[in-house]
């Protein structure tokens, strides 16, 4: 409980100094809420807990081992001495009730061994999650570029919006002098509808994501809040560092160390142990069989054990051993040889769009001087207005495309990021 609500009172500072103040939201902020707030994270602490019950099992082996037994045997034939003189038989019936104690001295490191195989098994769940929990990053990665996608998209549509209408004022006038055509204003009124279309088209897709990535976060996100265009993880880049940060890499790590864990159990069990017992009875007979009184009688014994047929498999477990570290090194290898593939495709991609957005502003320059003196041809009736809307429409193309390839470049450093690992979000 006090966890959960520790893990409440971070996410809301964290909420109200990104968004309550600035009215922002970064990326990054976004992948760490969602992964606090996510239900799978909230299993990392029952699995410790089950971890620590089952240690505490563990060390109950320490404790003495308490046996309590009782029996009564009648057994038709007993022993009896017939010497001259003297005729003695044996009561038929006998009766014992036993209270032993048995408590382990020296177990050749094999309970402290299981301590830690159950330390390192939870470990290895714990880190499974956090496996699972990584995929995260690109659930929220994706709905954030397409809301800043859609957002720019919208963008465009405004303002491709707003020269119409400018446009269709000057038409109005134009015509109403009759300098215009009437049917130049229906082409503006129905690129104008259709510019309608696609808004609401866009508006219901935006709303769809707010949707999802609220629901992800458990925050009110809406159309209030700006996005602001930072890649994830880049304030915890490392420059030059070689060390992959992939929570996978930790899982191929754990699954090693278990395997050693293993095969070090294997050799314990395989040494002496050494143990002291004591046992307190009542009956008869006891080791005194002469005496049949009722009567309390005791022992203690040092319990020397050796299971010498266990050194048999030793060649079978060292071949176990080294058969199962190979696959994870196999395992260890296909990942980062996947990893590196991914990465050299992502670097590509920053590269490519880094050049692309230096072609795009180029562009946008040749594309605005081509639209104004299109306007002004268009105002003075020299060119009809689908040669005008021609010309707009690849001026609001190419500014489109410059704010696209700005996002994927961001989208492309994220997903580098990502790729290589991230420390902590």
């Amino acid at each position: 409980m006090r966890n959960k609500f520790l893990a409440i009172i971070i996410v809301l500072i964290a909420f109200t100094s990104l968004i309550g103040q600035t009215n922002k939201l970064r990326l990054d902020s976004c992948v760490a809420i969602t992964k606090r707030n996510y239900p799978m994270l909230q299993q990392n602490g029952s699995l410790k807990n089950i971890s620590a019950v089952n240690i505490r099992g563990i060390n109950e082996n320490w404790l003495p081992k308490l046996s309590l037994s009782a029996q009564g045997v009648y057994q038709t034939e007993v022993v009896q001495f017939n010497f001259p003189g003297t005729n003695y038989s044996f009561p038929h019936d006998s009766y014992l009730a036993n209270l032993g104690i048995d408590q382990l001295l020296i177990d050749g490191g094999q309970i402290k061994q299981q301590r830690n195989i159950e330390n390192i098994s939870a470990q290895l769940e714990v880190q499974k999650n956090e496996v699972e929990l990584y995929k995260l990053v690109d659930r929220v990665n994706q709905l954030y570029i397409g809301i800043l996608l859609t957002r720019e998209n919208l963008n465009m549509l405004n303002l491709y919006k707003s020269n119409l209408e400018n446009r269709r004022k000057n038409l109005v006038s134009a015509s109403q002098n009759g300098l215009a055509l009437a049917s130049n204003l229906d082409e503006i009124d129905a690129e104008l509808l259709k510019n309608e279309q696609t808004t609401i088209e866009a508006k219901d897709n935006l709303q769809a994501l707010f949707a999802n990535l609220s629901l992800l976060t458990n925050l009110t996100i809406d159309e209030s809040i700006e996005f602001e265009m930072i890649a994830l993880g880049e304030d915890k880049i490392n420059n030059g560092q070689k060390s992959n940060l992939r929570p996978e890499m930790k899982l191929f790590d754990l699954q090693d160390q278990l395997i050693d864990a293993r095969y070090r159990l294997t050799n314990k069990m395989a040494l002496p142990k050494l143990s002291f017992g004591m046992a307190a009875n009542f009956g008869r007979p006891g080791p005194n069989f002469i005496n049949q009184e009722l009567r309390f009688f005791g022992s203690a014994s040092l319990n020397f054990r050796w299971n010498i047929s266990s050194l048999y498999g030793f060649n079978r477990e060292k071949s176990k051993y080294q058969i199962n570290k190979d696959m994870v090194d196999v395992q260890r290898k296909t990942f980062l040889l996947s990893l590196e593939s991914t990465l050299n495709t992502h670097s590509a991609q920053i590269s490519s769009m880094e050049k692309l957005i230096q072609k795009d502003k180029e562009i946008i320059e040749k594309r605005e001087s081509i639209s104004s003196v299109t306007a002004s041809q268009l105002d003075n009736g020299k060119i009809n207005v689908t040669n005008y809307l021609w010309q707009l429409n690849e001026e609001m193309a190419a500014k489109l495309n410059l704010k696209i390839h700005e996002i994927k470049l961001m989208n492309a450093k994220s997903n580098y990021n990502t790729t290589k690992g991230l420390e902590k979000f």
